[in-house]
């Protein structure tokens, strides 16, 4: 029993563990202030603008995951390495870089939304507004500053200036639209709007953290291709999952109506904290992976990063439990979406068990073919489940695709993890 609470102890006040406490509460806050946002919406907008609006910020969480094409994954890898080594001329010029690609691709995908806004206001977003694209994005272009340069912190394993670079963004967004609410003009554009607030925010203290020195940089062609290479098979599985991953609410638009869309918008907002506190950890892993350079090292961690999971996963059963008592106080009109609630968060108990196993994969034994060959198996799944059980069950059809997707995906990284480490001699 001593070994066991000696064994506990020590995971619990591990570095690893300081580490994620740390991101995860910048991250459960930034969530709060998001959660709070959306909140003051929901309470100040009518049912179907609150479903357009959902629609709206779910576009531009897929835009923002298309511009990423991996690189912010492949600059953990890199700028770890070059920092571990005291190499920081070769880590300034990842960041110069990184840069420089994810502002190219954000603009091209920026100005492509403009170009075609009529249709996807039309097609995508349950509305014929045009300027609902426009503001799509606008929203996306902001958040390339929190999207990228909390990343870079966190590959110098600086996870406290990450947290205030991501959290400034949401927290200035959120005093934004407090002031619009204060003066009795919130509308859905003035919504939009308060993105612009936190740029400006994020990016002040980005500089502030990181210093320029980065941007005087010459940076050579190989460290272009060192990240676009490093990215491949990441970048595909961020650009499908990203699509995969944001089905469900885009879908819903489509095949339903927009009071169905804002009936599943909430849980899907609640149940994101499982994924922002599973998103919090695999980013402490990532650099620890990626730094190691041994396979008994590695297995040890792996064993141990998944034993820390065990309290990630009672927390979440703990809110399935207490759902209805929560919803009635904080969202009283939504209270049908309970049952939705419920079963989305359920579905995320196996897409928690993903986080050693995935950062394993990808930054330890270096298959990143792995998780992009599957993430074409994911789109087609998603697509094809949801297109069955959205026009059947409505608001839970969702639901039970992610159960039955993230299940296979657990199941098919673990396999991958346990044979390479438990069965291979190389």
């Amino acid at each position: 029993m001593q070994n066991i609470i000696a064994r506990g102890k020590s995971i619990i006040l591990s570095a690893t563990a300081k580490d994620t406490y740390i991101l995860f509460l910048g991250n459960l806050n930034s969530a709060f202030l998001g959660f709070l946002f959306t909140f003051f919406v929901a309470r100040n907008l009518g049912r179907d603008e609150f479903g357009i609006f959902s629609a709206a910020l779910n576009l531009v969480v897929i835009l923002t995951s298309l511009s990423d094409l991996g690189i912010t994954s492949a600059l953990v890898n890199f700028i770890a390495k070059a920092d571990s080594e005291n190499d920081e001329s070769t880590s300034l010029k990842y960041q110069k870089a990184g840069v420089i690609i994810k502002f190219g691709v954000t603009i091209f995908l920026s100005a492509l939304v403009i170009l075609f806004a009529p249709l996807i206001s039309d097609k995508l977003l349950a509305t014929s507004d045009y300027m609902v694209a426009v503001w799509v994005s606008i929203i996306s272009f902001a958040l390339f500053v929190p999207m990228y340069f909390s990343y870079v912190l966190q590959a110098k394993k600086k996870f406290f200036q990450s947290m205030v670079v991501d959290n400034i963004y949401y927290l200035f967004r959120l005093l934004g639209l407090l002031i619009l609410i204060y003066y009795g003009n919130l509308t859905l554009f003035g919504s939009f709007s308060t993105a612009i607030y936190g740029f400006m925010a994020s990016l002040i203290f980005s500089f502030y953290f990181l210093g320029f020195k980065f941007l005087g940089q010459k940076v050579p062609g190989g460290i272009y291709f060192n990240l676009i290479k490093f990215s491949g098979w990441i970048g595909v599985n961020r650009i499908i999952s990203a699509i995969s991953g944001r089905l469900d609410i885009q879908m819903l638009a489509v095949l339903t109506t927009a009071s169905t869309t804002a009936l599943y918008s909430i849980p899907a907002r609640l149940a994101s904290f499982i994924v922002i506190l599973t998103s919090s950890f695999s980013s402490v892993l990532a650099p620890r992976f990626a730094s190691f350079g041994d396979k008994t090292q590695e297995k040890k961690y792996l064993v141990k990063s998944t034993l820390a999971l065990i309290p990630i996963i009672i927390v979440t059963v703990i809110w399935v439990i207490l759902a209805k008592p929560f919803m009635a106080i904080v969202f009283p009109n939504y209270l049908d979406s309970v049952p939705v609630f419920q079963a989305l968060t359920l579905s995320m108990i196996p897409f928690i068990l993903t986080a050693p196993s995935v950062a394993a994969i990808i930054y330890a034994m270096g298959k990143n073919v792995y998780i992009g060959l599957f993430s074409f198996f994911q789109l087609a799944a998603i697509f094809l489940l949801n297109s069955y059980f959205i026009p059947k069950y409505g608001a839970i059809g969702p639901t039970i695709t992610y159960a039955i997707t993230n299940a296979i995906l657990a199941l098919y990284t673990w396999v991958i993890v346990i044979k390479y480490y438990w069965f291979s001699k190389k």
